[in-house]
This record gives C-alpha cells, sequence and structure tokens, in this order.
C-alpha cells in the first residue's frame, strides 16, 4: 500500500510507482521488469 497510495514529499508529491514509471519511461535500458500498479485496498 505504502508504494503505491501514498505520495512522498521527497518524490514532488507523486507515489513512488508513478516516480519510478517516469523514471523508467526516460531510461528504460536500466529496467529488466516493467512497472506496474497492483490492485487498490479491497472494499
Amino acid at each position: 500500500m505504502y508504494n503505491h497510495n501514498i505520495p512522498q514529499r521527497a518524490l514532488n508529491n507523486e507515489t513512488p510507482i508513478q516516480a519510478m514509471k517516469k523514471w523508467q519511461a526516460k531510461k528504460p535500458e536500466l529496467f529488466v521488469k516493467r512497472v506496474y500498479n497492483q490492485a487498490g485496498l479491497d472494499s
């Protein structure tokens, strides 16, 4: 939940997954696997 839903001030108020997706778009050669969002919390 932490990496997918909670924005971080150090990442310009983005979640870590959003920041990783932007980084992957800029430097795809650094990533072996695709960054993806996992399902949200059960409701």
